[in-house]
């Protein structure tokens, strides 16, 4: 490798010499076999013939980095998450590329394929007999995908999750075997996603249901509908960023707050709408939700919502979620 003949000459050449040298020699050269590099025909990982000259190089790079992830996107629309290159190839550019790309990157290729995933009928929470493939698929990306983006993925999961554990605490279950399932999925969660507050709670509510049924009491599925509906009769009016600040509510060991996503479906729910997911339908790397009649997506990380308002998405409150649904009936008439 042409990098390891300069790497001692970086301590004997005078630094003007090696300038003049990694400007007029390496920097053409390196800019040409990326400019040829096929990420579909990869033999040899990239990284390893791009990395060496970091120490050397440095910001010069950054050109060449905006070529690479361009080719890496024009063959990530094609990939499916069962093909484990992709991490192969993308996970060693995370501490290099700078956080803002890579979040990007994570955001318009891969996050929205997991959460696919998640979505689709083929990926079942079922004791009875649990398949787990699908579920690697979208853990392998838990240590390089921003914890905001893969939380938001995580609720797909624990959707499912808590409904299928809800309706078995509902058919007199063995107990040994449901903490045995609930401490086996545990296990199945990577560290760092585990040390969030959002998973924790998640898995806290989970607990909860246990133990409301281990005690013979009536099972609560997670989402207190009477505290979200107090929460909207005094704060209907206020913009949504207000909303979901005041609907946080703390559980007796000091759960997180309720979810945007939760909140707008209680909202729904409490005015007889129909809050449902659209499968397939995205826009702008967001799940594309109904809520009535009007099209929604929820940005989790900023707690907006935007609607699809004719041809263009807005930022919207509650209230005017209502009003467009209701808005839509009238044009129907």
């Amino acid at each position: 490798m042409l990098w390891i003949l300069f790497w001692p000459s970086e301590k004997l050449l005078p630094s003007s010499v090696l300038a003049t040298i990694l400007d007029t020699i390496v920097m053409p050269k390196l800019s040409s076999a990326v400019g040829t590099w096929e990420p579909h025909q990869e033999t040899i990982p990239i990284h390893t013939w791009v990395h060496p000259w970091l120490p050397m190089l440095g910001h010069k790079l950054e050109g060449i980095y905006q070529t690479i992830r361009f080719k890496l996107s024009t063959v990530l629309d094609a990939w499916h998450p069962s093909d484990g290159s992709a991490y192969a190839i993308l996970s060693p550019w995370k501490p290099v590329f700078d956080s803002d790309s890579w979040q990007q990157l994570m955001h318009r290729f891969i996050v929205p394929k997991l959460k696919a995933v998640f979505v689709s009928d083929d990926f079942q929470v079922n004791p009875a007999s649990q398949k787990l493939d699908q579920f690697y698929w979208v853990m392998n990306w838990a240590s390089v995908i921003p914890d905001h983006l893969m939380v938001d993925t995580m609720d797909i999961f624990f959707t499912k999750w808590l409904t299928v554990l809800y309706c078995w605490l509902c058919s007199n279950p063995n107990f040994n075997e449901v903490l045995k399932w609930f401490l086996g999925w545990k296990e199945l969660i990577p560290k760092e996603l585990l040390a969030n507050e959002l998973i924790r709670y998640k898995l806290n509510c989970g607990l909860v249901m246990m133990n409301q049924a281990a005690e013979g009491m009536e099972v609560v599925q997670p989402g207190l509908k009477e505290k979200i509906s107090y929460y909207i009769r005094v704060s209907e009016q206020r913009k949504f960023e207000t909303h979901q600040k005041a609907a946080a509510y703390i559980s007796a060991d000091g759960a997180n707050e309720m979810s945007v996503k939760e909140i707008i479906e209680a909202y729904a729910r409490d005015h007889g709408l129909l809050f449902k997911l659209k499968p397939g339908r995205m826009h702008n790397g967001h799940q594309i939700y109904g809520f009535g009649n009007v099209s929604i997506i929820i940005d989790s990380l900023n707690q907006k919502v935007y609607a699809q308002n004719e041809d263009r998405w807005s930022l919207e409150t509650l209230g005017r979620l209502l009003e467009l649904h209701n808005r839509s009936l009238s044009k129907r008439r």
